[in-house]
């Protein structure tokens, strides 16, 4: 049996938080502490987003751990470490001599060229794949897959890394 996107786990819509109005009293501004810039929450597109890595983060190794934690179904999670594998290891392009057609990535994974067709989808909406149109050349059109960390699991995996150097450092 075929997936079709229907077969994927249904996201659960953001609630927006309660409405913020301005306080009668202004005195009481000052009163309330400001909560700190870097530890709001972040926006649904500002979590999907790409994030930075920093110049002493790896790209292969850093993907890698956010796509083990990053939830996933293990069919999208199969097709992004296929795609590792033809990506850069530090920026996670793909050249365009190197682009996999669904056929290969079919039968590098295993899967039906309809399943990686809908897996690509999941990776590129939850915000680990960037399609792009190739310029120019022989293949000018066709698409080109960039793989991209979310700023959301970037945050993650640098918050569970951390974690590890300090229980490292106390044992």
């Amino acid at each position: 049996m075929t997936p079709t996107p229907a077969d994927l786990a249904r996201r659960i819509p953001v609630k927006p938080g309660p409405p913020t109005t301005a306080p009668s009293n202004p005195s009481t501004t000052a009163a309330r502490p400001a909560k700190p810039s870097s530890k709001r929450a972040l926006t649904a597109e500002e979590a999907i987003a790409p994030g930075r890595l920093g110049p002493d983060e790896r790209f292969k190794s850093t993907f890698h751990l956010g796509l083990l934690r990053s939830g996933m179904l293990p069919e999208a999670r199969l097709v992004g470490f296929t795609l590792l594998w033809y990506a850069h290891h530090r920026t996670g392009r793909i050249s365009p001599n190197f682009q996999p057609s669904a056929e290969q990535l079919a039968s590098d994974t295993g899967l039906n060229t309809a399943s990686v067709g809908v897996q690509l989808e999941v990776l590129r909406q939850r915000g680990w794949l960037r399609l792009t149109p190739i310029a120019e050349g022989p293949r000018t059109g066709l698409p080109r897959f960039e793989l991209t960390i979310p700023a959301l699991h970037l945050q993650r995996i640098r918050a569970h890394r951390a974690e590890l150097r300090l229980r490292d450092q106390s044992s």
